[in-house]
């Protein structure tokens, strides 16, 4: 029943990491509008999207899915800044013409939720093997 929870909860990550990627695509403008001064920011968001797509796709391989969350986490970690820069000046969510205030600082409790969640895909998956580990010998 756990390994289910967990294959569940894993799959789920990843179809969410696919979405961001898919938005990444779809409302390349709103991520652009996070990267002020950088160069090349629409480089930059489908870059990302092609990431979070591979992320994605690495979590349904169970040889390297402990690796995979791992790297998902250091990635929501390194995207972080954006999202509090577009808290800070209110630059609204991709595809919104406008967005509360409220709901941009919102979001960035949702990115330690996340890192959170993928960690715990990479420590699950961890205690499992190390449990395959014990009973092979």
């Amino acid at each position: 029943m756990k390994y289910t929870l967990h294959i569940g909860s894993t799959y789920m990550f990843s179809l969410v990491f696919i979405a961001a990627g898919v938005f990444h695509v779809l409302e390349p403008e709103g991520f652009a509008r996070m990267m002020v001064g950088w160069p090349f920011p629409y480089v930059i968001v489908y870059t990302t999207a092609c990431l979070e797509w591979l992320m994605a796709g690495l979590l349904f391989l169970p040889n390297v899915r402990k690796q995979a969350a791992k790297w998902i986490a250091v990635y929501l970690i390194l995207v972080s800044p954006a999202n509090l820069f577009a808290a800070q000046v209110g630059i609204p969510f991709p595809g919104q013409e406008s967005t509360e205030r409220a709901a941009l600082w919102l979001r960035l409790i949702g990115q330690p939720l996340l890192i959170l969640w993928a960690m715990s895909i990479a420590k699950w998956e961890n205690s499992r093997n190390n449990d395959h580990q014990i009973m092979m010998k």
